[in-house]
């Protein structure tokens, strides 16, 4: 998913600028921004590194400022967050008129049945696999039209199977990569630009259930459901 990811960041560099917001930390904002960066800033649900200046569940963002940022990275989190309309909300709502939000949205993913921590604050559970259709419903809902973002759907039943199976994008030829079947998506990546009179009710909150187990612990060396 990252190789579809940085490209289209790499597309869309120019709009990483400005007051930049990101999800957990600022690497891909410093990294991608480059110079038109004036201030990064990071927002994770605990303080668990000096990056994260912004600390709030996304989806009950309430005392994050709206109309502050420049940009937002909001990436690889959207189905692990249970109330995605309430998420997606607040990304605009903090979005200065004319901001972007750079989003992407995962149609597969790993399966945690016991949660993971990963020492970010709490434990985290998939809760959505996305759909294009369901995404642009999303959007329209918040009153966004065609001519307020861009949509691009990225991957295919192989690089889908490749995925779960842990294989690298280094695995796999740029034909294999490259080729798109919108019957069996990957990632979906979207670019908003929050419309000037941009007006949205907040959605009612929606609260999950979640079992009583001991999350298991992220390694970075031997995987997702080490231990």
């Amino acid at each position: 998913m990252r190789y579809y990811w940085e490209r289209y960041l790499q597309k869309h560099q120019a709009d990483i600028r400005g007051t930049a917001l990101e999800i957990g930390g600022t690497e891909t904002t410093r990294r991608f921004g480059g110079i038109g960066v004036i201030h990064a800033e990071a927002i994770d649900v605990s303080p668990h590194s000096p990056e994260v200046t912004v600390v709030a569940n996304l989806s009950r963002a309430d005392d994050v400022p709206s109309d502050y940022y420049d940009c937002f990275i909001n990436q690889f989190t959207m189905h692990l967050i249970y109330d995605a309309q309430a998420a997606l909300h607040h990304s605009l709502r903090i979005l200065k008129p004319g901001g972007v939000l750079l989003i992407n949205f995962s149609c597969v993913d790993y399966y945690f049945p016991r949660g993971l921590d990963m020492g970010t604050g709490e434990p985290m559970f998939v809760y959505h696999a996305f759909t294009p259709i369901q995404v642009e419903n999303m959007l329209r809902s918040l009153g966004l039209g065609p001519a307020d973002y861009t949509l691009d759907v990225y991957g295919n039943l192989f690089t889908r199977i490749a995925y779960q199976m842990n294989m690298s994008a280094e695995e796999l030829t740029r034909r294999e990569l490259d080729f798109v079947d919108p019957g069996h998506p990957l990632l979906i990546c979207v670019r908003v630009v929050k419309p000037a009179d941009w007006r949205a009710d907040k959605p009612d909150y929606c609260t999950p259930w979640k079992p009583e187990v001991t999350p298991s612990q992220w390694n970075p060396v031997t995987g997702h459901y080490a231990t």
